[in-house]
């Protein structure tokens, strides 16, 4: 293995470590939700005579469960999504191209991140009436994750993330922006190269960020970022709405 070849894949490698920290987060607080409600039943038939309140309990208690399975089948195709990207690293031809509803992957995206932004981050969505897009939705998903992770990262206590989706020239842009620490200047033209990280532990976020600027514009799109430090910041995804189309033909 050459030594480029061996740094390609040590990048690989610390990409899909990072990708995959939040599904297994998702998995891992869910566990515990499950112990909880496990339990609570148990409790609750314990005497073999359900009561009418308990009835309304158990009901609840239901829902939370349909939550949580909802959320770990999010997680599951998502590990499962990454696993299959690594075995076909390089063969980006196999990718299922589908017309979407951009919406309905930001909405998943939030559902599995629910235990990064809840107690802590107000989420507001300010979207419009978006055209159907044809690209591969689980790359895009992947974006999205990316960006929210790191606009709730930037986040040092409480704060928002306001989701803004509009129709501009042909295009759809989804904008994701946050009231956390912000970028400095000099550090903007670098944000999006592979392995550039503002923090003292490298984390992996610089290298999300390198495969979310790859992923949009192997679709035919193009990424932006603006930010004022102690403000936060704005990423602006960008796609022509025959995005897949586009990168197929390039």
């Amino acid at each position: 293995m050459t030594e480029h070849e061996r740094g390609s894949l040590q990048e690989l490698m610390a990409g899909l470590a990072h990708e995959l920290y939040t599904p297994l987060g998702a998995i891992r607080s869910n566990r515990d939700v499950l112990q909880r409600v496990i339990a609570r039943l148990s409790d609750i038939l314990a005497d073999e005579a359900v009561e009418e309140d308990e009835v309304e309990q158990i009901r609840g208690l239901v829902k939370t469960l349909d939550e949580v399975v909802e959320v770990d089948q999010l997680a599951v195709d998502m590990i499962t999504d990454l696993v299959a990207s690594v075995r076909d690293h390089g063969r980006t031809d196999e990718a299922i191209k589908r017309s979407v509803d951009l919406h309905e992957g930001l909405e998943s995206t939030l559902l599995l991140l629910g235990h990064e932004l809840k107690h802590r981050i107000e989420v507001v969505k300010e979207y419009s009436d978006l055209p159907r897009v044809e690209c591969f939705p689980s790359q895009l998903n992947q974006v999205f994750t990316n960006l929210l992770l790191n606009a709730s990262q930037a986040i040092a206590d409480e704060g928002t993330i306001t989701i803004r989706s509009y129709a501009a020239a042909g295009d759809v842009v989804v904008e994701i922006s946050d009231t956390g620490s912000g970028i400095a200047p000099q550090d903007l033209e670098r944000v999006f190269d592979v392995g550039f990280t503002t923090k003292p532990t490298p984390s992996g976020i610089g290298l999300g960020l390198g495969i979310c600027r790859e992923i949009v514009e192997r679709q035919g799109g193009r990424i932006e970022v603006e930010s004022r430090v102690g403000e936060g910041s704005t990423f602006r995804v960008i796609l022509p709405v025959g995005a897949g189309e586009a990168s197929a033909a390039r």
